[in-house]
């Protein structure tokens, strides 16, 4: 287990990133009370419109390269594995899936940028890489909770995110689960997706603006899950991934066997060195404005359990497992126990703890914790 580190430029970095953008559990069966999806042409998906895209050429899937590095990571273990809430035929062939949040503003960003780091509010518990080798992607098991929300301006998440800077702008790209009120006008855990193409106060959630490629005719981003786990009971669980195709340079995102879309190498080029630093996590945000520090209440993260060194049991923490990166030869292996570090900022109300190979669960990262006065 690797030292952990209580504060870091990244994490610094980290918390910027989080101003724009697992209590316990419970298992979800909620169905929406009405469609939230709209099908249109694959040709016509908004994304297209964005003037850099004017004459891009879908990729209709990932390389035979990208699947092969796939194809030996999606086994389940003894957890379930998640389902998502969509009808089973999805959209008819030749048409792809527009998420339309309800009674919500799509085009909004839900939070507004802020202008420095470290900013009060927000707060991370995450696991990073520490050396300068370039990745070309990651992936990993989260297992998938539903943290309960005390109102609509906080919002919670699992992330893992690829990050690289040139000429001192800083591009990210994003990828996990989230609870966010003020994105999808309602609670449920969430498939969600942020990036920025130049500064990270520049970019967006899912497909607010012009960007990401939806190819799946069945699963896009913004979708629920049907199932969440619950705290010492069912466990469930999800595969998400992150891959630049060597063929194309296309910033792929997958999730369970599911290649849902990409980011293209022509929005994301400063990725095309790999990303200088990969982290994985969980994240918070809480209401500051016009708040004192000591009225400040943050969200749980995670299942709302802070993980336990002395004892690991994975259906009383939050984690991610099967940590894996894709090398600058696109490779997709372990995690090195003695490049990565553990990071939170806010001890007393979240913590991070890594460990290398547990069980048959590979290089294992377990994070989270109640939330509460973590400002003070």
């Amino acid at each position: 287990m690797q030292t952990k580190q209580m504060t870091s430029p990244w994490l610094l970095i980290i918390i910027f990133s989080l101003s724009l953008l697992c209590f316990h559990g419970r298992s979800q069966n909620t169905k929406p009370q009405e469609p939230e999806y709209e099908c249109v042409d694959i040709y016509k998906q908004p994304s297209l419109q964005h003037p850099k895209l004017q004459n891009h050429q879908i990729q209709m899937r990932p390389s035979d390269e990208v699947l092969a590095m796939l194809s030996g990571d999606t086994s389940a273990n003894d957890e379930m594995v998640a389902e998502f809430d969509i009808p089973e035929e999805g959209c008819p062939q030749g048409q792809v899936p527009i998420h339309k949040p309800r009674n919500l503003n799509h085009t909004e960003k839900p939070f507004k940028p802020i202008n420095g780091y470290g900013t009060v509010g927000q707060h991370a518990a995450v696991m990073k890489k520490t050396d300068a080798t370039p990745w070309r992607g990651a992936s990993a098991w989260f297992s998938i909770y539903q943290p309960k929300l005390t109102n609509k301006d906080q919002f919670s998440m699992s992330f893992m995110w690829l990050n690289t800077e040139y000429n001192g702008e800083r591009t990210n790209a994003q990828f996990g689960w989230a609870v966010i009120p003020a994105l999808y006008g309602d609670d449920r855990t969430r498939l969600t997706a942020y990036w920025s193409p130049d500064k990270i106060e520049n970019g967006c959630y899912n497909i607010q603006c012009k960007g990401f490629v939806q190819t799946d005719h069945r699963v896009a981003l913004g979708t629920g899950f049907s199932n969440t786990s619950v705290v010492g009971g069912n466990q469930y669980k999800a595969f998400f991934a992150i891959s630049q195709d060597p063929k194309t340079k296309n910033l792929w995102l997958t999730v369970q066997k599911i290649n849902i879309g990409y980011w293209p190498e022509e929005l994301l080029p400063f990725f095309n060195d790999g990303a200088e630093s990969v982290i994985y996590g969980g994240f918070t945000n809480a209401p500051s404005d016009n708040i004192q520090l000591f009225e400040i209440v943050s969200p749980p993260m995670g299942n709302g359990n802070k993980p336990l060194d002395e004892e690991v049991d994975l259906k009383h923490t939050c984690y991610m497992h099967s940590l894996k990166y894709v090398t600058p030869d696109y490779k997709s292996v372990d995690v090195d126990s003695n490049k990565v570090a553990e990071v939170a900022d806010a001890g007393i109300c979240y913590d991070a703890i890594y460990f290398d190979k547990l069980g048959g669960y590979g290089q294992t990262f377990t994070f989270g914790g109640p939330g509460g006065y973590c400002d003070v």
